[in-house]
Formats: structure tokens, C-alpha cells, sequence
């Protein structure tokens, strides 16, 4: 079996788990039917994935839809074996039955023995998504608040232990919550990029019985941004709109801080994961 994932030049740890974490879920899997590609862990599913794979045997464990046009029906390949999504949300969207769309297979790192019985870290981590880490300096600004900046850019196995080991994590890398939610760490979402995605945010979410809001870090330079955008000048005002953020990053930080932090429910959790690993074994049983 092949994997196809998102890979960024940069690095992005939610990503870079995939070339690792199926080792632990289902071990041989590279074994298993030739001819299937296992699509890992991310947003993949859309329009331009069905246009580009449809016609191969694809098998998605937690995969969520996202990042095209609606769906169609008709367009939804036949020789896609949607076994498990990453939530409700993506199973509706795909005709799928509710209890298709589980939960992100992330969850399942707090399971592995490398990530048992570390210690604890008495500052919080700040995680943003890696398109927004050249931004601004953010360690400079977490320095300043006594939060660690975690670079999303960074190992993977390293990001998730940093996330294990903190008090509170504030994310605006989903995967950085999906995994704090996991350990049980509490977590604050925050939307920094202007392209942030919010729809699999509540995808993965809403299957663990949250409602979840996803304030701006600078809510006044959204609106003002939004007010005056101009699509020929679009370049020049994401460069003023950065600077506008640097005027008021501190008290932005500092107020985000002050938000409360979400947690989802240990027994939803504990149940979506238990279903998961079930698909698993379905899995295995029909393509090892």
C-alpha cells in the first residue's frame, strides 16, 4: 500500500506525523494490497483530488474534506473506500453515513509508549499554522508573556511532546489542538492567517461534543481589512496589513491569554477512538 499526504517545504509537524504514526496503527500496512494508496492524515479530500485520483483504489482513515468547490455527488469516485473520515461534517458532505466521520487519527498519538510519562512544563506553548510562523516574531512576543513558541516547522515527535508536557496550549494549528485536546491539555484556538479554514476545525471538533469559536488574534485589522480590500492591491495590503498587526501584537497576545480554554469530553473521546481502532481492524482484515 502506497501514502499520499500533504508534504510542505518548510515542514509542518500535523502533516509530518503521516510518515510515522501509520507504523504505529497499523503496522505492515506498506504490506498490504499493492494497489490501494492510503490517504493519510489532513485535509485531502475535495474536487481536485477526485479529478486527479479518481480513478485509482484509494482508502481514507480519518481523512476530512476541504479546500475546493462543493462536492457533487456524481464526481465522488467509485473506487474510493471512504472506511472512515475525519468528522461529521466530511461525512455529510460525502453522503456518508454520520458514523462514518470519527475522528482525526492524531488523537491516537497519546496512546504511543514515547510520549508516556513525561514531565510537565510549567509554561504554556504558542503554536501557530505554518504559513503564519514568518509573520511576525513570535518568540520574541511569547518571551515576553513566559510562553514557549513552538515552531510548527519543527519534528514532529518534538512538537508533540512540547504539546504533552505544557499546561496550556494556544493553537492556531489545528493539529496542535486536536493532539492538546488529546493528552488532555487545555487549549485556546486563535485564527491569525486571513485564509484560515475554519469549516475542519469544527469538523473534527464537533465530533468531540465541542462548539467551538475561533476568535481573531486582530479582530480590529480583519475589519478594517475587509472594509478597504481591493483585489488589485491585494499584495500591497497584506504587506500593510502585517504591519498594522505589529502595532498591536503585545496587547493581542496578552488578551488572547486571556481567553477560556476549551477541552472535549474524555468519554467521547475515549469512545470515537475505541470506533476508530475497530476500522482498523476492518482494514486490515479486508486489504493486509
Amino acid at each position: 500500500m502506497k501514502l499520499h499526504y500533504f508534504i510542505s517545504k518548510r515542514g509542518n509537524f500535523g502533516d509530518d506525523l503521516n510518515s510515522w504514526i501509520w507504523d504505529n496503527l497499523i503496522p505492515g500496512w506498506q504490506e498490504w494490497d499493492h494497489d490501494v494508496t492510503l490517504l493519510g492524515v489532513g485535509t485531502l479530500i475535495n474536487d481536485r483530488a477526485f479529478a486527479e485520483h479518481g480513478h485509482k483504489r484509494i482508502l481514507t482513515l480519518g481523512t476530512g474534506v476541504g479546500y475546493g468547490d462543493d462536492i457533487v455527488q456524481s464526481s465522488i469516485p467509485s473506487r474510493w473506500d471512504f472506511a472512515s473520515v475525519r468528522g461529521r461534517r466530511s461525512a455529510r458532505q460525502l453522503g456518508l453515513d454520520e458514523t462514518r466521520g470519527l475522528v482525526d487519527p492524531a488523537v491516537l498519538v497519546a496512546d504511543f509508549p514515547e510520549f508516556q510519562d513525561l514531565r510537565k512544563s510549567k509554561f504554556p506553548v504558542f503554536i501557530p499554522h505554518h504559513v503564519s510562523v514568518a509573520r511576525h516574531n513570535w518568540a520574541k512576543v511569547c518571551d515576553k508573556y513566559g510562553v514557549k513558541y513552538v515552531s510548527p516547522e519543527l519534528n514532529s515527535v518534538e512538537v508533540i511532546k512540547e504539546i504533552a508536557s505544557a499546561p496550556l496550549v494556544v493553537a492556531e494549528s489545528m493539529h496542535a489542538a486536536i493532539i492538546a485536546d488529546s493528552f488532555r491539555v487545555p487549549w485556546i484556538p486563535i485564527r491569525i492567517n486571513p485564509k484560515f479554514n475554519a469549516d475542519k476545525w469544527i469538523d473534527v471538533f464537533e465530533s468531540l461534543g465541542l462548539d467551538i469559536d475561533i476568535p481573531y488574534l486582530f479582530p480590529q485589522v480583519e475589519q478594517l481589512a475587509n472594509r478597504y480590500a481591493q483585489p488589485r492591491l491585494r499584495r500591497y495590503q497584506r504587506r500593510i496589513r502585517v504591519v498594522c498587526e505589529s502595532f498591536v501584537i503585545d496587547q493581542a497576545f496578552e488578551e488572547a491569554l486571556q481567553i477560556t480554554p476549551f477541552l472535549g469530553n474524555s468519554k467521547r473521546l475515549a469512545v470515537r477512538k475505541a470506533a476508530y481502532l475497530e476500522v482498523l481492524k476492518d482494514a486490515q482484515a479486508k486489504y493486509a
